[in-house]
């Protein structure tokens, strides 16, 4: 790396911060939560000063959700290395011995160097500056940082996958009818 490439990585690696713009009220433990295949039912309760800023969405059937994932201890923002599927073998009782060890940037794991959340859930109601959901996968109290319409055009029809994820994936079609992605 020439000096100048190197000034530049060392000016870059700067603490980036947010400001929340609500939070997911959920009624359910996180052990259901987590344990929850599908997601639950819940709230996203955005702060009164961006209820203007929903204006439109409730004629969207889904929305994206980006969160920080307050509850992630600091030992698990270092974790680079997880065995997928996880929260599937433990709801399902399923063994994947076929699921290697893989970067933590090729799952959907928490434990994470920056734990953000992005969930794609249905959007059932809005009510001012509440949205009413389902298919939700976070915790009560989390922040929300940014939603977003989930979009035609975010369809990819055609992706590749590695082996051991359609092993599994066809594990699990053998016991319940839709994978949960």
């Amino acid at each position: 790396m020439t000096q100048k490439g190197a000034q530049w990585c060392i000016l870059m690696r700067k603490v980036i911060s947010f400001t929340p713009i609500g939070y997911i009220r959920v009624s359910e433990t996180k052990d259901t939560i987590r344990n929850s295949l599908y997601g639950v039912k819940g709230r996203i309760e955005l702060l009164p000063e961006y209820s203007e800023g929903l204006d439109g969405i409730e004629e969207f059937s889904h929305i994206i959700v980006i969160a920080y994932l307050h509850d992630v201890q600091p030992g698990q923002k270092s974790v680079l290395k997880v065995k997928p599927f996880r929260k599937i073998a433990r709801a399902l009782n399923l063994d994947f011995k076929e699921v290697p060890v893989v970067g933590v940037f090729c799952t959907d794991s928490p434990h994470r160097p920056n734990p953000i959340a992005l969930t794609i859930v249905k959007l059932l109601e809005r009510r001012k500056n509440v949205l009413y959901v389902s298919g939700l996968d976070l915790y009560d109290g989390t922040p929300v940082l940014d939603i977003k319409p989930y979009t035609p055009h975010r369809v990819i029809p055609e992706i590749s996958v590695p082996e051991w994820y359609i092993s599994a994936r066809n594990k699990v079609l053998k016991i319940v009818d839709t994978f949960p992605e």
